[in-house]
């Protein structure tokens, strides 16, 4: 099932409750946990460094895996993941599958209110997409209960890719999805004033077969077609007038008239606040607006805006500058705004909802030899993301390290963001790889900062570091013995540099996980089991969520374990509107 795409649909062509705070740990018997700690141990790819396979919780598992997720996964991949946590749990199976699509925003209901503050969540579509259809056939009750959620999350083209993709798989007559239901949730949102214009925008065209040359514009002709049958009947007669009807009626939606002026060559009448933003960005970056002599209008149209509307990652800005970035700056003050604007506008969206105070923080930057290549299902290299993602951090939360950063590959050294735009700090940011991944530099670091005489009360209480996790073996001793996990290590390697045991106690490390492809496979292992106290693991392109560590509104307390983290991210006003 959903094993593999046709060639063509056309026989002629064919050869709940609120989450409850209780662990996802497997075990807490001793016994059974030191086993599970023995067995669970490998070493990371290339470097050697001792891991774990697994943090002793599918969740926090799969949760440290997200940013792997970018990559499109096979359905059978999926269906093993989404069968493990729902036997598990299904209320927090259902939440992590609405997590993983989630655009991070303010999220408008199906009812047309809003959320009362940002909702942080990883933006896949892909991944959240093929759950949910493991839901349709394996849950359909919940399914059903909460589709149009997951619409409100994501997108109603998310209903028509759940369609396509079971026509490319399946063909017409092999259908496994309950296509009357889905009719009729289709129907219902053209219905609905708060939805239609947005039903009206996904809904596919319809075209001629020999207009089709994919099985994907098959499968969408296929739908378009279907979706007129329900509107206004089966049969088309001779002279196309229901097909006439449904393109009328897809032409009336005001969602795309952007899209629709363009086709018509009428780009003057273009109103840039309704073009969305990953569209606005690839506008702006090419010759599309000095072509059309839209540069004077648009100029106008940026110089009003504090901000610029995006839903996507901050390294889809930075990406065209590359990993020399200081080279490949725009020169047009336009893109140079663009990219600045839009930037601060996930930047606001992730400051919403945030309680205020010192986060203690300071980011940390793998820039090992393995980092300059290309981050798993993005267009750009882990370093890039790795960095992008830091100065998103230094924004997100304020505090005095916030404009200072790490970067560690043989050593560690302390840099400064430094210009007064995010672009101009992306682009001063220069640096060099290494072959090696010495995490523990980081401590070495600190220790020679602080034989200098600078008060421990003036280091950053915690760190946070992009990485791909492939860190160097550990040689920190206590007693004759080697500490083999490099979180332990570290903070070991703190103690033996002059830090208090309460300084130790107390610091706290995320690292975020930024696969990459240099040694020929995706691998995320991770440091330690889910329930270590001050150890993070985190992973995803979407860094919003790291608002749950420093706490954002209604959030009871700040998570102690990658185990509390993970819960406090599914504990969120839309997630808790789920119903199993």
């Amino acid at each position: 099932m959903f094993d593999s795409k046709k060639t063509t649909l056309y026989p002629q062509r064919s050869a709940s409750a609120q989450t409850t705070a209780k662990s996802t740990m497997k075990t807490t018997n001793p016994f059974l946990r030191g086993g599970l700690h023995q067995s669970a141990k490998t070493t990371a790819l290339g470097n050697g460094a001792v891991k774990l396979t697994t943090t002793g919780s599918n969740f926090v598992d799969q949760f440290g895996k997200v940013s792997n997720y970018k990559q499109p996964r096979s359905y059978a991949d999926i269906c093993v993941d989404m069968s493990t946590l729902w036997a598990q749990d299904k209320n927090l199976a259902l939440r992590f599958t609405y997590y993983l699509r989630m655009i991070t925003r303010t999220i408008q209901l199906e009812d047309g209110s809003k959320t009362s503050t940002t909702q942080r969540g990883q933006g896949l579509k892909h991944e959240g997409i093929y759950r949910m259809i493991w839901l349709a056939i394996n849950a359909p009750d919940t399914f059903w209960k909460n589709v149009s959620l997951f619409i409100s999350v994501g997108s109603w083209k998310d209903i028509i890719q759940m369609l396509s993709f079971d026509l490319q798989h399946h063909g017409w007559n092999g259908r496994v999805l309950d296509w009357n239901k889905f009719g009729q949730l289709i129907l219902a949102g053209l219905e609905n004033p708060s939805t239609c214009e947005l039903v009206k925008k996904f809904l596919p065209q319809i075209k001629a077969g020999s207009a089709c040359h994919t099985v994907e514009a098959e499968a969408d002709s296929a739908i378009a077609k279907w979706v007129c049958s329900l509107l206004y009947g089966v049969k088309e007669d001779e002279t196309g007038t229901t097909y006439k009807k449904y393109r009328k009626l897809k032409s009336s939606g005001t969602a795309h008239s952007w899209q629709q002026l363009i086709s018509q060559g009428n780009f003057l009448a273009i109103d840039f606040n309704s073009v969305h933003g990953r569209a606005l960005s690839q506008m702006v970056s090419g010759k599309f607006l000095k072509n059309h002599e839209l540069e004077a209008k648009y100029e106008e149209f940026i110089a009003a805006k504090p901000v610029l509307k995006f839903t996507g990652y901050p390294y889809e800005l930075f990406a065209p500058l590359g990993d020399l970035a200081r080279t490949n700056v725009p020169s047009a003050r336009y893109q140079v705004d663009t990219i600045n604007k839009q930037f601060m506008q996930l930047v606001e969206v992730g400051k919403k909802g945030l309680k205020p105070g010192e986060n203690g923080f300071i980011g940390v930057i793998d820039t090992s030899g393995s980092m300059q290549s290309k981050a798993i299902g993005a267009k750009a290299s882990a370093y890039v993301c790795a960095k992008s993602m830091a100065l998103y951090f230094s924004y997100l939360l304020e505090g005095k390290f916030s404009k200072a950063y790490l970067e560690f590959s043989g050593e560690t050294v302390l840099k400064v963001w430094e210009g007064n735009t995010p672009l101009e700090q992306y682009a001063n940011a220069n640096r060099s790889f290494n072959g090696n991944t010495n995490f523990l530099s980081v401590a070495k670091h600190f220790g020679d900062i602080l034989k200098e005489g600078v008060a421990e009360s003036e280091f950053p209480t915690g760190i946070l570091c992009m990485t791909d996790g492939c860190f160097d073996p550990t040689y920190v001793y206590n007693c004759g013995v080697r500490q083999e996990g490099n979180f332990k290590a570290l903070l070991l390697a703190l103690r033996q540099q002059g830090f208090s045991d309460q300084f130790v106690d107390n610091f706290r490390v995320v690292l975020w996980d930024i696969p990459n492809g240099h040694y020929g496979a995706s691998q995320t292992a991770f440091e330690e089991f889910a329930d270590c106290p001050n150890l993070f693991h985190l992973s995803g392109f979407d860094g919003a969520v790291l608002g749950f560590l420093t706490g954002v509104e209604h959030q009871a307390s700040i998570p102690k374990t990658s185990d509390e983290l993970f819960l406090a991210a599914m504990d969120q006003e839309v997630l808790n509107l789920l119903e199993v």
